[in-house]
């Protein structure tokens, strides 16, 4: 006898978003779901799995980014429409109560999130948790807890070429004081010569041609 693969757990999550929303439509006919509801539940859900089927693909095909999102800016101030939008409860397992067959499913749901394969998917792409948050809260099923991401490693960065052996530093500029200045800049002083000594016949010739003035001997003696 020959058993067919598993499917995979993306299709598996896609066909149980499918019967619940089967589920949902066979209610509201009688009354215990209301047709606006319905209508939204619908479109919320066929929407979820459609970008679920999508960030699937991307995580298979590798083509997720893997480098975080910059921060959205803040939109501009608008009115407020006229009429509010309409929201599902937010109330846990609330699907529950007006669709029974929604329990069954919630347990298949369970299971399916607690296969490794399906850990393996959410863990590659966290996207597929966050949307799968608000399907889990109306089904009341709990959403497994994902080891934490270690940060990506960062490229190593070039190292430029060092020469060998390595530079002297360099003396600087503008010397601060008469301290900063190294021994061997210091220039050396010339010894200077003593003075000669004068030579008595020298000065004598020397004072005999000094012209005496007039009415005075060389001597002092008045003529």
């Amino acid at each position: 006898m020959n058993l067919a693969p598993p499917l995979p757990p993306v299709e598996r999550l896609a066909r149980i978003i499918d019967d619940v929303c089967k589920a949902a439509a066979a209610r509201a006919p009688r009354g215990f779901l209301a047709i606006p509801v319905l209508l939204l539940l619908w479109a919320r859900l066929k929407q979820m799995s459609l970008r679920i089927t999508r960030l699937a693909a991307r995580a298979g095909a590798g083509t997720l980014p893997t480098t975080p999102r910059a921060a959205p800016r803040q939109p501009l101030a608008r009115r407020p429409p006229a009429t509010p939008p309409r929201r599902l409860p937010r109330r846990t397992g609330w699907l529950c109560q007006p669709v029974p067959a929604a329990c069954a499913y919630a347990s298949q749901l369970q299971h399916l999130l607690s296969e490794p394969d399906m850990v393996a998917l959410l863990d590659a792409a966290p996207g597929i948790d966050r949307l799968l948050r608000p399907f889990c809260r109306m089904l009341g099923v709990a959403r497994p807890k994902l080891p934490p991401r270690s940060p990506s490693p960062r490229p190593p960065q070039p190292s430029s070429p060092q020469s060998w052996p390595p530079s002297p530093p360099a003396a600087p500029r503008h010397p601060v004081g008469p301290a900063t200045r190294p021994a061997s800049a210091a220039r050396p002083r010339s010894a200077r010569a003593p003075p000669a000594a004068a030579d008595p016949a020298a000065a004598a010739s020397a004072a005999a041609r000094v012209i005496p003035r007039r009415g005075r001997a060389p001597d002092g003696n008045s003529n």
